[in-house]
């Protein structure tokens, strides 16, 4: 950490002698509303960038005279802008884009969008551009169930928790990351489950093979949002409302200054829903024999929200990007059931706040051809566990019984506070020696800590356990080389090694069981990729993967997930192979995948608990294949299909069982063939000048699956989750040149029973309204 720093300081202090000019702009239609992806190319050189969702760009250059910058996007007439700048100018311009109506002779537009440039790179990536959910009723899990390989379920209605299954890993085996920053850090307000597009601009999936600029350990790949960064001045407000008394708030602006090159901002957001969607339950009579019933379900509130301020600097000389961030968020949980939905709560209630602050650097050409960048962050984290009632409540919200001793998930009770603090940091350096080379050095370091108190546990147990204090330290260091042998063949090679050490203990039959650890692990990773054709690719992929288990997995959250300190880490054989087509009207992908893991960490559950633990051995074989189809500018069909098979490859003395029954079983409580399409018409000027219409239909398929061991009973009077077909359909128009919109929403469309994880049941037909309104200047 000290070189580090040391490192950091030296790099900023050279940093000053460099100078940028920066040329920045807004691009607008003949209607003044912003453009998305307009690609911006310096000329005659290769620089380039694309507009974000304000329609903003900056471009640095660090040459004077005459400027040329080419403007072009799909169904725009490209425009050729020019102009002489001086040094130490700083030039802003205001450009405007004709829909195209014929044909254009004499330009060539070789310029590739970032986004284009990362689906086409050596890894298996997915990327969802945000701009089309920011007039929905959307989560981060809504959007990232529409990638192929990847299903989302979630144990009851919004903010419940979520998992994320990508190409057969699923769990803490696909982490999150907020702008290279695992999610989890953040605390739990904000949460896979919980977060709002408002605060993105794409969504980046990698299956696989993770590159080392994300910072942490992964097992089977990974998912990063990228926040918006528009360098402009907006304000974009919007409320959503609906079915279960369901309401989003949020508030987000900037402020830039022009001249000085600073700005301020807040990101907020406040979201809640009563959950009390309609279930299908068994309600015990005065005898206690249960009848089927259809209840609402009851104590299932849900609550989260942030405010974030930030401020800083841009386009200086010693940092391209430097802010500083304060951030709120929190949330208030009503738990309803346990994990398998066979018991309900009335009165236990989790709720959580987090105070963060951070710092953001970067800097270009640091040192010729040297890029840095640099985060540091402090979290501190308070949360309350309530479990002291007495009463048991029946599926219809009504006291039946009462306990004598016990809470309704613990047997102790508890009234538990806890106290957690959390220190990170990344450091990002790169390095292009020669033209087609490029080194990249990311250090990424954790340190967690967690404390609690329990006055009411304390007089069960005879002393107060959470008292004592669980530790972790995390270290992730990843080196690559990028290589372009030529225009077609491109290989990416890293290598990366991890390191942990923490400090926990567990409980087990009333007894206090300290436990130390220490992993250290190597990983490595080759990636190609081969440009057969302008428009058609292939790309193969093989890492070697470790991902340690985190606090929540070793430590529990002393709610429904118990402690494990004794776990190992996750190790995985990834391989992949894809083939890509991208042509003007229509996109093609298909891939490939086989997983070999051992240790893999599994969530096990029960009736009164879960706990994660080091079970099977697996290997998985999959294809997932993506179609898009834009037949017309204003029509775009989107399909894609997933098949996966993941096999026990676990020998009988792990599984515990007397023979091999279940060696080469199908994993059971796993999607094994799922997909999703959609349609969307978004049309300009329909119903009048300086509008936008846009409608869509989507459809998500899971195919039935069995809750358990498959081998095991008689297949005919097996649980299992039968397949579902749930569809969605909306429109929003977007009025006076995209300063407001309004859009109209019904989720499950046929209300369909709908079960993602152990049976629990999911909502049924819901309708939601969003306004929204967003203002921007130059």
């Amino acid at each position: 950490m000290i070189r580090t720093l040391i490192l950091f300081f030296t790099i900023t202090s050279h940093a000053v002698w460099c100078q940028d000019i920066l040329v920045s702009g807004l691009v607008v239609d003949q209607n003044d509303i912003p453009l998305l992806g307009v690609t911006v190319q310096l000329l005659p050189k290769e620089a380039y960038t694309s507009t974000d969702e304000s329609g903003y760009f900056r471009l640095s250059i660090n040459n004077v005279g005459e400027l040329r910058l080419l403007f072009s996007s799909i169904g725009y007439q490209t425009q050729l802008k020019k102009m002489d700048i001086e040094e130490r100018q700083s030039v802003q311009i205001r450009v405007v884009l004709s829909e195209e109506t014929e044909a254009l002779d004499g330009v060539t537009v070789t310029g590739k969008t970032k986004t284009q440039e990362l689906r086409e790179s050596t890894f298996d990536v997915s990327v969802v551009q945000t701009e089309r959910f920011l007039v929905r009723n959307t989560n981060t899990s809504d959007i990232i169930k529409q990638v192929p390989g990847v299903v989302v379920r979630q144990t009851g209605g919004f903010g419940s928790n979520a998992e994320v299954y990508l190409n057969g890993m699923t769990g803490k085996s696909v982490p999150f990351f907020l702008d290279g920053i695992p999610l989890s850090y953040y605390g739990s307000g904000l949460g896979l489950n919980v977060l709002p597009a408002s605060l993105m601009d794409q969504i980046e999936v990698y299956k696989g093979v993770v590159p080392v600029h994300l910072g942490a350990d992964a097992l089977g790949g990974g998912i990063n949002i990228i926040t918006r960064k528009s360098h402009g001045d907006y304000l974009d407000a919007s409320y959503s409302g609906g079915s279960f008394n369901s309401h989003k708030i949020n508030l987000n602006a900037q402020w830039t200054h022009p001249k000085k090159q600073w700005m301020i901002g807040v990101n907020s957001f406040f979201n809640h829903s009563d959950n009390n969607y309609e279930v299908d339950i068994e309600i015990p009579d005065e005898f206690g024999n249960p009848n089927p019933a259809t209840a609402e379900r009851f104590h299932d509130g849900f609550s989260n929200f942030l405010a974030g301020l930030y401020g800083g600097v841009l386009d200086k000389p010693y940092a391209d990007r430097l802010l500083l961030s304060v951030r709120y968020s929190g949330m208030e949980d009503d738990i309803q059931h346990n994990a398998i939905m066979a018991q309900p709560y009335g009165e236990v209630t989790y709720d959580e706040t987090t105070v963060s602050t951070s710092i953001d650097y970067q800097k270009r050409d640091v040192f010729k051809k040297t890029d840095v960048k640099w985060y540091g962050a402090y979290n501190q984290t308070r949360g309350h566990f309530i479990d002291t009632t007495l009463n048991v409540y029946t599926w219809d919200g009504k006291v039946f019984d009462r306990r004598t001793d016990g809470g309704e998930i613990s047997t102790s009770r508890n009234l538990l506070e806890l106290n957690s603090k959390n220190l990170l940091q990344r450091f990002n350096i790169t390095n292009a020696p020669w033209e087609k080379g490029k080194f990249t050095l990311n250090v990424f370091s954790a340190w967690f800590r967690r404390i609690g108190e329990d006055p009411i546990a304390a007089q069960f147990y005879g002393e107060d356990f959470f008292a004592n204090p669980t530790v972790l330290f995390k270290n992730a260091t990843g080196l690559a080389y990028e290589h372009n042998f030529s225009k077609k063949l491109v290989s990416y090679s890293a290598v990366k090694h991890f390191w942990l050490n923490a400090e926990g203990y567990a409980i087990q039959n009333l007894e206090f069981i300290p436990n130390q650890q220490e992993v250290s692990n190597l990983g490595f990773l080759q990636s190609l990729r081969y440009r057969m054709t302008d428009k058609f690719l292939i790309k193969t992929s093989y890492e070697y993967a470790t991902r340690l288990p985190d606090e929540f997995e070793l430590f529990g959250d002393f709610t429904l997930t118990r402690p494990n300190p004794f776990l190992e880490p996750e190790q995985s054989h990834n391989l992949n192979l894809g083939i890509q087509l991208n042509a003007t009207k229509i996109d093609w992908e298909t891939n490939f995948f086989y997983r070999d893991t051992d240790n893999i960490i599994w969530l096990r559950t029960s009736q009164f608990f879960a706990q994660y633990q080091n079970l099977l051995k697996a290997r998985t074989l999959g294809a997932d294949m993506e179609f898009r189809l834009r037949p017309l500018n204003f029509l775009e069909i989107t399909a894609n299909a997933t098949y996966q098979d993941l096999r026990n490859r676990s020998p009988k003395s792990v599984t515990g069982t007397v023979d091999e029954r279940y060696f080469n079983a199908r994993l059971p409580n796993i999607p094994y063939l799922f997909g999703n399409a959609e349609v969307r018409f978004n049309k300009k000027d329909l119903f009048g000048s300086g509008n936008i219409f846009s409608a869509w239909w989507s459809g998500s398929y899971v195919n039935e699956f069995f809750l358990f061991w498959e081998v095991d009973g008689n297949r005919d009077f097996k649980n299992s989750i039968p397949s579902q077909f749930v569809q969605n359909i909306g429109a929003s128009i977007a009025l006076l040149k995209n300063k407001a919109s309004l859009s109209l929403e019904c989720t499950n469309l046929l209300n369909e029973k709908v079960f993602d994880n152990f049976s629990v049941q999911r909502p049924g037909r819901a309708f939601y309204i969003t306004l929204r309104t967003f203002l921007n200047r130059l």
